[in-house]
């Protein structure tokens, strides 16, 4: 039995639920929806592993902020299902103010019409460029099982991009197959920052697509899983680089850039090897303010092994590595969590190895009491011989040192260190949950060999933060930062403002988009789920 969330609960005024479902945009999830999570099937045997599955995959689910799945005696050889479940708010708003004008909006549904669906558009001031608009779709069970599709396509002021999949990832280990196809294709400017010198951006065109699957094989107690996937990829750097300027592009023949980058055609054929070792226990106040996730023990590993294949028009025959590492150990008030990922290429001639991509994050999350959670974490992301143009910026919003934002310094490797201390007050009303947050990062990047990279100090800052969850139990935490940089660095402000909305409850980490698209290849996570 689906349920509103707690805002819009039985006990709230009928005019008031009324007002709510117009301006959240509104509708309890359909039954039907919650059926294509669902382990246990009429006539078929009922164990515990499934209910417990099966509580658990709902729970995964984007819209849903709980559930419970539990079963009854129902006759002498029968059992009854019940399962109930609390809906998240549906409604999607952003935007983005510039002086007294509105710059950037986005709105749209998380759970359209009750029915999974999540769709959402968005528009963007180009001021000297053209305007931008776009639009993302995401069904989370198509044809009545726990597939998704994609489709994501939108025109920026410079840059443009359109993709889409259908998949169904390894959700549990229940399962026996999973699989993934998807087509990207991209026109960006990937930006290099420059020490006392504006930004240079140079475009790149990039199109792929990926067909593969794994299967379950009876080995390490019928937890391991093989596979293939089969990949092209035709990657177009411009030649030379320009400066995205406030009136226009303006034209920069910077020696670091031109023609540093030529640009490749794949077609690779990979062999794909892993196994899932893992359990799952509730904990609470982890990444969301109060409410429970699943939180992954044990150990799963990914692994690609591809070569280059000759044909369609594919020059690149190069051996290809990529590997994806989860680990975690503790309890609900101690817990440990690993994820490594990293990649490279082989010449098969030299031997040489190029385009080698490595990122990481160790974290440690304490529990002292119930209001309070302490998180300690590390992270580095580096590439080396890249042939795709990127940078790792020190003040990167994704993966770097909060508050450098502006600064002009990036290179090739860069380290993080974080510790923040949350506190949780309680309600402000029965809809709200309020906490704060003080945090510490310090971090620095290395030159490496990426275009104007530079080694720096170890660079901190300082923040505080204003937590909240609407409702409570909510899984997505609503944060206000506030950074302050603790040493000088050119280009960087005294204090930067982040506004975020989180829904990091359902994965570990996710890797920074700024290593992630100097990346040659599709990961193993496109057919493993990874917590």
């Amino acid at each position: 039995m689906p349920e509103r969330p707690a805002v819009m609960s039985d006990s709230t005024p009928a005019w008031r639920q009324t007002v709510l479902s117009v301006a959240l945009q509104y509708v309890t999830t359909k039954p039907s929806v919650l059926k294509a999570f669902l382990l246990l099937k009429p006539g078929e045997p009922c164990t515990e592993v499934k209910r417990a599955e099966s509580e658990r995959l709902l729970r995964a689910q984007p819209f849903i902020a709980g559930a419970e799945v539990s079963a009854v005696p129902d006759g002498p050889d029968g059992v009854r299902i019940t399962v109930r479940t609390t809906d998240e708010i549906p409604v999607v708003v952003g935007g983005a103010m510039r002086g007294s004008s509105v710059s950037a909006v986005t709105f749209g549904n998380s759970n359209v019409l009750g029915h999974g669906i999540y769709l959402a558009g968005n528009w963007k001031d180009g001021v000297a460029y053209r305007n931008g608009v776009g639009a993302r779709f995401v069904h989370y069970h198509v044809f009545g099982r726990p597939y998704t599709f994609a489709l994501h396509a939108q025109r920026d002021p410079h840059s443009s991009i359109f993709e889409t999949s259908l998949g169904h990832e390894f959700l549990t280990n229940l399962q026996r197959t999973a699989w993934h196809a998807g087509y990207s294709d991209a026109s960006t400017y990937v930006s290099f920052r420059r020490p006392a010198i504006d930004e240079l951006s140079l475009n790149m065109d990039r199109q792929l697509w990926d067909i593969g699957g794994v299967g379950r094989i009876g080995l390490v107690a019928k937890r391991a899983f093989a596979g293939a996937l089969l990949t092209h990829e035709r990657v177009m750097p411009a030649r030379e680089g320009v400066i995205i300027s406030d009136s226009g592009f303006v034209a920069d023949s910077s020696a670091a850039l031109v023609g540093r980058y030529s640009g490749y055609e794949s077609l690779r054929l990979s062999a794909v090897v892993g196994a899932r070792l893992l359990s799952y226990m509730r904990a609470y106040g982890f990444e969301a303010l109060t409410a429970g996730q699943d939180v992954a023990k044990g150990v799963q590993i990914g692994l690609l092994l591809g070569r280059g294949l000759p044909y369609l028009g594919a020059t690149d025959d190069r051996n290809y590595v990529s590997g994806d590492i989860y680990a975690g150990v503790g309890t609900p008030t101690s817990f440990l969590g690993l994820r490594v990922q990293g990649e490279g290429r082989e010449d098969r001639t030299t031997k040489r190895w190029d385009a080698i991509v490595a990122a990481g994050r160790l974290a440690w999350y304490i529990k002292p009491s119930v209001s309070q959670t302490l998180i300690a974490a590390a992270e580095f992301t580096g590439g080396w011989r890249s042939v795709l143009p990127f940078q790792l910026a020190l003040g990167d919003q994704e993966g770097g040192v909060h508050g450098y934002d502006g600064a002009q310094l990036a290179g090739g490797q860069r380290a993080v260190a974080r510790l923040e201390d949350r506190l949780v007050f309680g309600n402000i009303t029965q809809y709200v949950g309020v906490g704060m947050a003080a945090f510490v990062d310090a971090g620095k990047v290395w030159a490496g060999d990426v275009p104007f990279g530079v080694t720096t100090p170890i660079k901190a800052s300082v923040g505080l933060g204003l937590l909240a969850a609407v409702p409570p139990h909510s899984q997505r935490l609503l944060r206000m930062d506030i950074a302050v940089p603790v040493s000088s660095a050119r280009g960087a402000n005294k204090w930067q403002l982040i506004l975020s909305i989180g829904n990091t409850t359902r994965m570990f980490w996710r890797e920074p988009t700024d290593i992630t698209r100097a990346r040659t290849g599709v990961p193993p996570s496109s057919v493993f789920s990874w917590p």
